[in-house]
C-alpha cells in the first residue's frame, strides 16, 4: 500500500495474484472482476457500492469500476482488474481528483504489466 502520494491520489492498494499458467489466469479473472463489481461491507464501508469505471490501460483482459459517490473527504475509489499473462492484478486507487488518479493507474498498470510473467 503506497499513501501521501502526488495531489488528488491519497493512496493505492495493489494485489497481485500469481498463477501457474495464462490459462489458471484467465478461468480466476473473470469471477475476481465481477466480485468487485459488489465489493463486501468491509472493503469499502457499509452502503458502497461500485459502478462501471473508464479503464485507463489496455491489458490481455482489464475491467475497471468506481465508487458511486465520494466519501466525506471527496475521494472516490477506482477499483482496476487486470490480467496480464499468468498476473490477475487488482489495483485500488483513492483519490480526489480524477486526472490525478486516472494518471497514477496509468503508469502503475504500465509497469506492473512490463514485468508480468507470460
Amino acid at each position: 500500500m503506497f499513501t501521501g502520494g502526488s495531489p488528488g491520489t491519497a493512496s493505492v492498494r495493489i494485489e497481485v495474484n500469481l498463477l501457474p499458467t495464462v490459462d489458471a489466469a484467465k478461468a480466476q479473472f473473470g469471477p475476481i472482476a465481477e466480485a468487485l463489481r459488489n465489493p463486501p461491507p468491509d472493503l469499502f464501508g457499509p452502503g458502497t457500492s461500485q459502478v462501471d469505471g473508464m479503464p485507463v490501460y489496455d491489458a490481455d483482459e482489464e475491467r475497471s469500476y468506481v465508487t458511486a459517490k465520494p466519501d466525506g473527504q471527496g475521494n472516490l475509489v477506482y477499483s482496476d482488474a487486470y490480467r496480464m499473462g499468468r498476473a490477475v492484478v487488482i489495483v485500488y486507487t483513492l483519490g480526489n481528483d480524477s486526472s490525478a488518479a486516472s494518471e497514477a493507474r496509468r503508469i502503475i498498470a504500465e509497469r506492473i504489466d512490463a514485468r508480468a510473467p507470460r
